[in-house]
């Protein structure tokens, strides 16, 4: 069951004030504590909006007329959960993963909460009625903890911008193929998600036109002569194979890979050498094996697999560069060394010193920040003639470097936000009103002297991204804040809201504006977690240039923070937001939240392994001190670093050495002639959508999602026809019947509730 509450208020309370369990009868039923102790709470803060005409009516938290309606309904939501964490106090504590429109009615550490937690305990048979108190949170991390952040095995695609760096750090060439690409979706934020980095027809045709374009180029250039061939001729195709092919692949190729690209030579050879290699080398970077990261292992005992040196290589370097390994991190996995914890860290360390590794951070920090729009963020040219390509980019080249400065340097978090300093040229300063700065090129400026700027979110790119085309926006500020520093999803308004902002006013101010806008209490509750942040930024306008006044209106940027974790707060201006800011566990703790998101492609932070692989990496970084590389660092100190989990039919991966290439468990050399067992009686309530995401010529991977459409717990098996030998598979089983090939769930994914999903893919060879 899930509790999809979407919007909630807090209004007005019609009945007590809030209760105080230390004055609880002691021995109460369940029903009689629920009207004793909880019944009044919700009156008074969440039935002006869960009620059958409120703005929450079609929730699963609709308050009636009956105490004893109302009873059961909050007994069920009571036994519901999310991740291992209950939802009845994740929701109105604001904790969830997908937010509470209504913000925070109830703190953590507040007597209604509590009361709250008792009477979760008693419906879940925790606490018996005479109790006072329970404890739920053992109990809890018992439910959500006990594989060690160690996911799911699966092949993950490289994003766009890896795909362009693995080419340039594979031959030497530099372009960017992939900006003719189809978008790479973006989920949670960014735009590596594993599981939105999906291949659609029209990127098939772009992979397979860059790969045509790229092979041309390598034939151009230096590799081809650098091989020391006498005669170009198959001979020397298959020199290329074996120096360059563990490069491309990230792992040795076997001898079959072998055999199966020099035929692909062969095909074209007929009109000469280089249109053989062309493509020879075309086909191979269209291969999943290149855009493909294995994250699947060998297996270790009954559902544990351990990644092997390779994949450990390609996770390492994509992790901190973004690219392809280079040379040194392939020599140690060839060398089989990589499981080894003490030279894992010594190969961190040894990244973080490659300038690429700052580049990471730059792209990380573009899209946790939303600074990926600068090049294109509508201004209107009459209200801001001055916001020029020139200036867009000077902004851009300000934040960049002041990350990578920052980064580099290993500095803190808190330094990020309130530094003093900035990076500018003559132009920048000048549009900035920044005085002394006359070079042409961008140098380090001490901003010590200038309350106006210095730090992060004083900058004109986030100031100019986060606004609207005529004015500054106390809303997309607020949100910035709330949801990228303090890791709270705000849901959507409701349908019937009009959310487009303040119609513009000259006898008023942007802050008198928005006060207007947020006093419908269908707005206030999402909008009094976010203006009062915003309203610290009023002394930028919409292209990020310090102000005092805004037209005849004198700027007041005294803000709050509200109903946030522990990160509440008044301040003045963004100086003050940023001390408040810069102090906050919460706010680190969601740094780190933003490079476990983007570092290991996962984003469903609700489920049980990612929640504990996160938190174990914030109690990394906080043992660290918190400075800025500690948070990737701490990503290849997890155990999902070097494991995976899977079923007990599934395959080991492939990136091995060619000496041990894996094979079929039951493959003993004589042909199989034993009849295919009959498949399993279908279950007429699943559908089946299966995507064939990659496709080579000689073989293909198809990802297959298998969803639950009746209204009971299932363990679902399904048949499908597929072409070719299967060579890889993961989060499933399968066995060979008559009608195809049955595949069936592993331990985690075998059991599907009403309306719920699992995944799983394969690789077949035609």
């Amino acid at each position: 069951m899930i509790w999809s509450i979407l919007w909630a208020c807090s209004g007005d309370p019609k009945s007590t004030a809030p209760m105080d369990s230390g004055n609880a009868s002691t021995c109460l039923t369940d029903e009689e504590y629920y009207v004793q102790e909880i019944e009044p709470t919700l009156q008074s803060k969440c039935e002006v909006c869960h009620n059958a005409e409120g703005i929450a009516s079609d929730t699963q938290m609709s308050l009636g007329e009956s105490s004893t309606d109302n009873f059961q309904m909050l007994s069920e939501l009571a036994l519901s959960r999310e991740g291992g964490e209950y939802l009845l106090l994740q929701k109105p504590t604001n904790q969830h993963p997908d937010g509470h429109g209504g913000g925070q009615p109830i703190t953590s550490n507040s007597a209604e909460y509590e009361a709250l937690e008792l009477f979760v305990g008693r419906i879940n048979g925790l606490a018996d009625d005479c109790d006072q108190s329970v404890d739920l949170s053992e109990e809890e991390s018992e439910n959500s903890c006990d594989r060690e952040g160690s996911p799911s095995r699966l092949l993950r695609r490289l994003s766009h911008v890896e795909y362009d760096n693995s080419i340039r750090d594979l031959f030497g060439i530099s372009g960017e193929w992939a900006v003719n690409f189809a978008t790479d979706n973006v989920l949670h934020g960014y735009d590596n998600n594993a599981s939105a980095l999906l291949v659609s027809p029209i990127l098939l045709d772009q992979y397979a036109a860059a790969a045509e374009s790229i092979a041309a180029e390598v034939l151009s250039g230096t590799i081809i002569a650098s091989l020391g061939c006498p005669v170009q001729d198959i001979d020397c195709a298959e020199t290329f194979l074996l120096e360059k092919g563990t490069e491309i692949f990230r792992r040795p190729l076997s001898t079959k890979d072998i055999n199966n690209y020099l035929e692909a030579y062969e095909l074209a050879a007929d009109d000469g050498f280089d249109s053989g290699m062309t493509w020879m080398i075309a086909t191979m970077l269209q291969s999943p094996h290149f855009l493909y990261r294995s994250e699947l292992g060998q297996r270790q005992n009954d559902d544990l697999f351990a990644l092997t040196s390779w994949e450990i290589a390609t996770e390492l370097s994509y992790l901190f560069l973004q690219s392809t390994p280079d040379l040194t991190l392939m020599s140690l996995a060839e060398d089989g060394v990589l499981i080894d914890e003490d030279i894992i860290e010594e190969q961190v360390q040894r990244l973080l010193l490659d300038s690429r590794s700052s580049e990471s951070m730059i792209k990380m920090s573009d899209q946790w920040l939303g600074l990926k729009g600068l090049d294109f963020v509508p201004r209107d040219t009459e209200v801001y003639p001055e916001l020029t390509a020139d200036i867009r980019e000077a902004m851009a080249t300000e934040t960049q470097l002041f990350l990578a400065q920052h980064y580099s340097a290993n500095a803190s978090f808190s330094d990020l936000l309130t530094q003093q300093h900035s990076w500018m040229n003559s132009t920048l300063a000048h549009f900035y009103g920044v005085s002394g700065v006359d070079d042409s090129q961008f140098r380090e400026v001490d901003l010590s002297s200038d309350p106006r700027y210095g730090g992060l979110l004083t900058q004109g790119a986030l100031n100019t991204v986060h606004a609207l085309p005529t004015s500054s926006s106390p809303i997309h500020r607020g949100v910035l804040i709330r949801e990228r520093f303090l890791c709270q999803h705000l849901p959507p308004p409701p349908a019937n809201l009009d959310t487009s902002p303040p119609v513009v006013d000259s006898t008023l101010s942007t802050r008198e504006r928005y006060a207007q806008h947020s006093s419908d209490p269908a707005c206030a509750g999402c909008h009094d977690m976010i203006d009062p942040i915003g309203f610290g930024f009023e002394n930028y306008d919409g292209i990020g240039r310090w102000r005092d006044i805004e037209g005849a209106h004198e700027i007041d940027a005294s803000g709050e923070i509200l109903q946030s974790m522990s990160s509440d707060g008044s301040f003045i201006g963004v100086d003050g937001l940023s001390v408040l800011l810069a102090q906050s566990k919460e706010v680190s703790s969601c740094y780190v939240q933003q490079w476990f998101v983007y570092g290991t492609g996962l984003g469903e932070l609700e489920d049980p392994e990612v929640s504990c692989a996160l938190s174990l990496a914030i109690e990394q970084f906080d043992s660290s001190g918190g400075a800025l590389q500690s948070a990737p660092v701490a990503l290849a100190q997890l155990h999902r670093l070097t494991s995976r989990y899977g079923g007990l039919g599934e395959m080991d991966s492939l990136a091995v050495s060619a000496s041990d290439d894996p094979t079929d468990p039951d493959d003993t050399g004589e042909p199989d002639t034993s009849e295919p067992d009959d498949p399993a009686d279908p279950i007429s309530d699943l559908s089946v959508v299966v995507d064939e995401v990659s496709n080579w010529g000689s073989g293909y991977c198809s990802n297959v999602i298998v969803t639950n459409n009746s209204s009971s717990e299932e363990t679902w098996v399904i048949v499908e026809s597929v072409a070719g030998t299967i060579s890889s598979l993961w989060n499933a089983v399968s066995e060979p019947v008559s009608g195809g090939i049955q595949f069936s769930g592993v331990s985690w994914n075998e059991t599907l509730q009403s309306n719920q999903s699992a995944e799983f893919g394969f690789c077949a060879d035609l």
